[in-house]
């Protein structure tokens, strides 16, 4: 852990609630918002500079997305006659804004790897944690989704976080495996991590969520490829207790595919005509299954977006114009009408037009190349690297089939992930010789 020695007590304030806020953010909503006002009440009265931070193009984008978003949100919440449809662009509309929370955390980073890593190891702890205290043990199996964990988390939403844990698990393993003075706490550590990383991958198995299985592999075989072309690029060969215990894991994970090979198989070969269907060009009359009302929401999007094509629909209306449309066999899932359109991508496009996606894009595209410039410098860890680009990875292909921006959950994560990310390249710009947040 790292020392904490502020210089006064906005700093230590500041640190308190960073702490806080990493290790409640998926446990408990009351304490992780206490962490959060407090770190960025902190970085408001102790940051001082502005005008390096103002020249900065992350920052620039972050702000103009910010004020686009609040800006649109007031002028459709005037324009807008509905009273339904008012009150979801204030609600949406704020909570996208707070996305921009992730410069305070970046802030109190303070682009130091050993801060970035308890953060983001506190965040993983607390996801943990509320797994196994919602879990009901006395009828545990695979349908708990459905009962008492939903109110926690969706399947999907599960099967994300669980599947980034496990990742961020594999690109930081050698942090556990070798930083230890004596070889007890070695295998101490070894041991703790095989453990984390199987319960992880059981969660992933049982969410059944196929999106968050494809942005796991995506982002395994992006690692897996990294790890490899480092491989080539030295001569030193793993020492033979590497390899053991690389089998061993290799043992324990065949068990766990081993015991959900009949969930895997129904997974994967469900609504295949729906699919193949699909592949083949025939969308006009899509079976309402879950790939098919993917699709339909997609066309639904495509069909409304032509007619608001620049500027959108205001945040958090898709929902509203599902129901309005009255297309109950393709756009109602049971007897519920879709709460979103199953699309980060198709959702941001609803919301704020064409203008307000190519912002959200630019800002993340600006954010992963200067996080990729402080990679290629040197001046990010290398595990660290990776552990953002299968992060990326894993996101890009998960945004595919869900929508969960302005969650809770979601705000959590991203401020986690993009402040950590952003906080090596705001430490270099603004940060004078000296300067000691802990």
């Amino acid at each position: 852990m790292p020392n904490i020695v502020p210089t006064d007590g906005w700093s230590r304030a500041g640190l308190v609630g960073l702490y806080v806020f990493a290790f409640f953010g998926l446990l408990g909503i009351t304490p992780a918002t206490v962490g959060l006002v407090l770190l960025s009440l902190a970085f408001l009265i102790r940051f001082d500079a502005w005008r390096r931070l103002a020249g900065d193009p992350v920052a620039l984008l972050a702000l103009a997305f910010g004020l686009y978003v609040a800006l649109h949100s007031a002028i459709a919440y005037f324009l807008e006659q509905n009273p339904a449809l008012s009150q979801a662009v204030i609600d949406n509309g704020t909570d996208w804004v707070k996305l921009l929370l992730f410069i305070p955390l970046a802030y109190w980073a303070a682009g130091r790897p050993d801060r970035v890593r308890l953060i983001l190891l506190l965040g993983l702890a607390g996801f943990t944690l509320a797994t196994l205290r919602k879990i009901d043990w006395a009828t545990f199996d695979a349908a708990f989704f459905s009962t008492r964990f939903e109110s926690y988390l969706p399947a999907i939403a599960f099967g994300m976080f669980a599947g980034l844990g496990a990742l961020g698990l594999l690109a930081t393993r050698r942090a556990f495996w070798i930083e230890r003075d004596r070889p007890w706490q070695r295998w101490l550590a070894i041991t703790l991590w095989s453990i984390w990383l199987l319960i992880l991958l059981e969660g992933l198995l049982l969410s059944q969520s196929r999106g968050s299985w494809l942005g796991f592999l995506g982002g395994l075989a992006v690692l897996m490829l990294m790890e490899w072309r480092a491989r080539q690029a030295t001569t030193v060969r793993p020492a033979r207790r590497r390899w053991l215990a690389i089998l061993l894991i290799a043992a324990a994970l065949g068990a766990i595919l081993s015991s959900q090979y009949q969930t895997i198989e129904m997974r994967l070969t469900d609504q295949t005509d729906t699919l193949q269907q699909v592949i083949s060009g025939d969308v006009t009359e899509v079976t309402s299954d879950p790939v098919g009302l993917r699709v339909n929401a997609l066309l639904f999007t495509v069909e409304k977006w032509r007619e608001h094509p620049w500027f959108g629909w205001g945040a958090g209306t898709s929902r509203e114009w599902i129901a309005a449309s009255g297309r109950a066999d393709t756009l109602m899932d049971n007897v519920n009408w879709l709460p979103h359109l199953h699309n980060a991508y198709a959702e941001t496009l609803f919301q704020f037009g064409t203008v307000g996606l190519l912002l959200a894009v630019a800002l993340v595209w600006t954010l992963v190349r200067s996080t990729g410039n402080e990679c290629r410098a040197g001046r990010i860890p290398v595990d660290l690297c990776r552990l953002f680009l299968v992060t990326l990875v894993f996101v890009l292909i998960w945004n595919l089939f869900n929508y969960r921006v302005v969650r809770s959950d979601w705000m959590v994560f991203w401020i986690l992930l993009a402040g950590s990310a952003y906080s090596f390249r705001l430490a270099r710009l603004t940060q004078p010789p000296g300067d000691d947040r802990g």
